[in-house]
């Protein structure tokens, strides 16, 4: 129950990035009621929506009177708020952003709070490769992907410029949240949550986090929530029809829900492959070495202690052996091209849709699949 004694919170988590923010959402919209029976508001800006993106767009457009709105409809009650949207975490590096939650928060009654998950460089980086191409935001290989990232620049990032360009330094969090340091030691509630080191669930890590009891009947959601990666052959795959989208100047940008492809096509064709792992023992040493003082340097901030007795699991995503796929045959290469060609064409059918294509579709599908 909310504590009358303290000021309510307006609870923003922030992401990051694949730190399963679509799983912890999906369980926090089930779990509503519950949340309310602590003293937990969760409700999102409107009755249409099924999510907090509008009230991220608003700090992009300065449009802070639906924030306004927002917190005036929650007003009338003495109990937290809670939003959830991993889209905060990049508006979250401005300090100019920062000052300006923390004053709508006080002007309706609440003290900012802001949470974090942090996740392992090793695994973080990882994610976003297999993720970005799954999305055909890039087709670089993953050893292409891992030295731009080195050197400070972030495949697929390069589409806006001016205000609107995004931050490079994703994995650097020493300097990507400086500006929420600096808002920590003048007095901004911030937790950052060391991703699936302290519990391997992160949604038992938020509710720790927010002081909730995780032994309560928590509602679980479906395996749907869970926004996986693809396996070795799909990230394959994901790379091969990139290629082809690009030569025929295809962007991802108009492909209707393009993280879908490469998933539906995993379980059309019964694909149960173990998870992509880009990295081999020298790939790991080099991503140590690189972060280890500025990961350091954050840890001590942000938990007191050296980044190793934080991420206790580093060690073994070093010892983890490579997991990628190759055509191991002539023939298995003509079958798998052959797929992303097929792909290619369903993709490029849908963008210039005919009478006879619906038709069309399933019966390719179905011979591609025999070959």
């Amino acid at each position: 129950m909310t504590d009358p004694s303290r000021p309510r919170r307006l609870i923003i988590h922030a992401g990051t990035h694949k730190t399963a923010s679509t799983y912890i959402q999906a369980r926090l919209d089930l779990n509503r009621d519950r949340l309310l029976s602590q003293g937990i508001t969760y409700r999102f800006p409107s009755s249409e929506s099924t999510t907090f993106k509008s009230l991220t767009k608003a700090i992009s457009d300065g449009a802070w009177s639906l924030w306004d709105a927002y917190l005036s409809s929650c007003s009338h009650s003495s109990d937290d708020v809670l939003i959830s949207a991993e889209q905060f975490s990049p508006r979250l590096c401005d300090p100019k952003v920062i000052a300006r939650l923390r004053q709508v928060a006080s002007k309706h009654g609440y003290v900012l709070n802001i949470v974090i998950f942090i996740r392992s460089q090793l695994d973080y980086i990882n994610s976003r490769y297999a993720y970005s191409l799954k999305r055909f935001y890039h087709t670089q290989t993953f050893e292409t992907y891992l030295t731009e990232v080195l050197e400070g620049r972030l495949p697929s990032c390069g589409t806006f410029s001016g205000p609107r360009a995004k931050r490079q330094d994703v994995f650097d969090f020493w300097n990507y949240f400086s500006a929420l340091l600096e808002a920590r030691r003048d007095g901004l509630e911030v937790t950052f949550i060391p991703f699936r080191q302290t519990d391997r669930d992160p949604f038992v890590q938020l509710l720790q986090a927010l002081q909730l009891d995780p032994g309560l009947p928590w509602a679980m959601s479906s395996d749907d929530s869970r926004n996986r990666s693809p396996g070795t052959r799909g990230t394959w795959l994901a790379r091969a029809l990139g290629l082809r989208l690009a030569e025929h100047g295809i962007s991802h940008r108009v492909i209707r829900n393009s993280s879908a492809i490469i998933p539906s096509e995993e379980r059309f064709r019964g694909w149960k492959d173990p998870s992509f792992w880009g990295y081999d023992s020298d790939h790991s040493r080099r991503v140590t070495r690189h972060f280890k003082s500025n990961n350091n340097q954050f840890a001590e901030a942000a938990w007191g202690k050296p980044w190793k007795q934080v991420f206790v699991h580093d060690d073994k995503l070093r010892k983890r052996p490579q997991s990628t796929f190759s055509p191991s045959s002539p023939s298995e290469a003509v079958r798998m091209n052959h797929i992303a060609d097929h792909l290619l064409l369903r993709v490029a059918r849908r963008l210039e849709p005919r009478p006879l294509h619906l038709l069309r579709e399933p019966m390719e599908r179905l011979s591609s699949a025999l070959i």
